[in-house]
Order: C-alpha cells, then structure tokens, then sequence
C-alpha cells in the first residue's frame, strides 16, 4: 500500500472485509471494506466494497448522503424507496439522498458490490447522518431490471459490449472510451460514475482537477504516475488522487486497461482539467 494526504494506492482483498460500524447493529451478513475516507486523506468522497452473505439483510436506511452502487458480483435485491428491484452483476444504481432503502441477498452466493458515498460519511460517533427504521417486508417475487422501461432512473446494467469506440480528444488524451453510468441526468447530484476503458496502448497524460477521483480496476492493467511515483494497477486493485493531485494513465499496447472511476464533487461546467504539458508552454514563451 502507498498512502498519502494527497493519492492513495491499494488492493482489495476479501480479508480487509469487515461488520460495517455502523450498519452492524440494524443488519446480517453486511461486510464492508472501505477503500476511501478521511482517514486516507478524502475530504469529499466514501468510497469502498460492501459483501452481503447469504440470508443477509439490512433494515430500512436513510441517509443524509447520496450513494452509487456497482454490482460486482452475485444478485443483490434492492429496496429504494417504494419500489423493489434485483441487481446482478454489471448493475448500477442511484440512492438519492434521504431515499429510504435495504438491501438482501436472497441467493445461496455471496453478493458484493461498489459504493460510492458524497458528501463524505461521518465517522462513527459523529454527527448522525444515517438512521434505521426497522426490519423490511420483501415481496415474494423480485423482477429484474427491465433496462427498456423509460421510467427506469438512475438504474441501468454496464455491458463492456455497449462500451463506445475508443476515440481522440487531443495529443494529451487518446486511445480510451467512457461510459458514462450516474451523472445529472441519472439524478445523480454530487459524483459522476463512469467506465474507462483502454483497449490498446492510448495516453491520458498528467493532468490535475479541482475535484477527487477514485479508480477501481475491473479488468486489465494500466501503468499510472501519481505525484511523480509510478505504480501499476492490477484487476482489484484501487487508487485515489485528491484534489491538485497530478495524475496519469500511461496504457500500454497489448494490454488492455478498464476501470470504474467516480468523480466528487461533480465536475465544473468549466476548467475541470489542466493538461500540464500544455500550459507549461507558459513557460517557453515567457523565459
């Protein structure tokens, strides 16, 4: 593990694993692993994996922060509000805030997915920002996602064979695609989630943002530089860069590279990049 104030790098494990402390008490079978907090020096961003075992279920939960799911692996069923769904793998959901729901995993398997939490949760003892209104009925039939129904928001599945053609945007990056999962239009109001993908060599030079990122390979491999520290990220494994943090993605040919990437706060309508290489040209022209 390398860790800082500024980036952080690790790899999830099944042994980092654990009762989450704060759903511990009004849940069964919930385990957490949190990648991202205040402790790795985030000031915007809950970031982790959380396992349900099998007959394992929460009671009814609402927030004061707004949560993404990506579902890993397994069938995870989904209360959120007043409606009732079941994940499986490559799913995708938005808990808005203060949108009561609970999770179960009904299957003979373990379920296990990403979240995504902004505003940063409070650690426990702390201001309460999470509260628990008792055990769930679960209807008897749960359907699936039926990804046609126009009336279907801030859900959806992520299928790599609907992942857009790798594309240029200018000599600092090239080569990749992304797929945009939770954004404004999903509902989502404080993260973007999406999916990058390399499929053969490209470049996402160093650049910096006036916001956080978090990095949680999928597939593949990808060379990056993190403050001037090199480092290769493996499937599972996880990065983070805070804000002004200078960061790359330096894919190499014959390896592809994919990766879930959330972004906290969202993104200005402007600025939101600085291309380094590009503005030291202020440099060259004022020597």
């Amino acid at each position: 593990m390398n860790k800082n104030n500024r980036h952080k790098v690790d790899s999830f494990s099944e042994s980092d694993l654990s009762p989450h402390p704060i759903y511990e008490n009004n849940s069964s079978g919930l385990l957490y692993s949190p990648f991202i907090n205040r402790k790795a020096g985030s000031v915007h961003t809950g970031f982790g994996v959380m396992s349900l075992l099998p007959g394992g279920s929460t009671e009814m939960i609402t927030n004061a922060f707004e949560k993404g799911l990506f579902v890993l692996g397994g069938d995870l069923d989904l209360i959120r509000g007043e409606k009732v769904y079941k994940l499986t793998e490559g799913d995708f959901a938005l808990i808005p805030t203060a949108v009561p729901h609970a999770w179960r995993n009904s299957s003979k398997n373990d379920v296990r997915w990403v979240v995504v939490e902004s505003p940063q949760p409070k650690d426990f003892g702390q201001w309460q920002d999470t509260w628990f209104s008792g055990p769930v009925i679960w209807p008897e039939q749960i359907p699936k996602l039926k990804l046609d129904d126009p009336r279907l928001s801030g859900l959806g599945n992520y299928n790599v064979k609907n992942q857009p053609p790798s594309t240029t945007i200018s000599p600092y990056l090239n080569g990749f695609s992304m797929k945009m999962l939770l954004d404004n239009e999903a509902g989502s109001i404080h993260f973007y989630m999406f999916i990058i993908n390399f499929r053969d060599g490209g470049i996402c030079d160093h650049h910096d943002h006036p916001f956080e990122e978090t990095y949680f390979m999928l597939e593949g491999e990808v060379e990056c530089v993190f403050e001037g520290q090199e480092y290769t990220l493996k499937e599972g494994d996880y990065g983070w860069t805070g804000v002004g943090t200078q960061h790359g993605f330096f894919p190499k040919k014959g390896k592809p590279a994919r990766w879930l990437e959330v972004q906290v706060p969202q993104p200005p309508r402007q600025g939101g990049q600085r291309w380094y290489t590009e503005w030291d040209y202020i440099n060259e022209i004022l020597k």
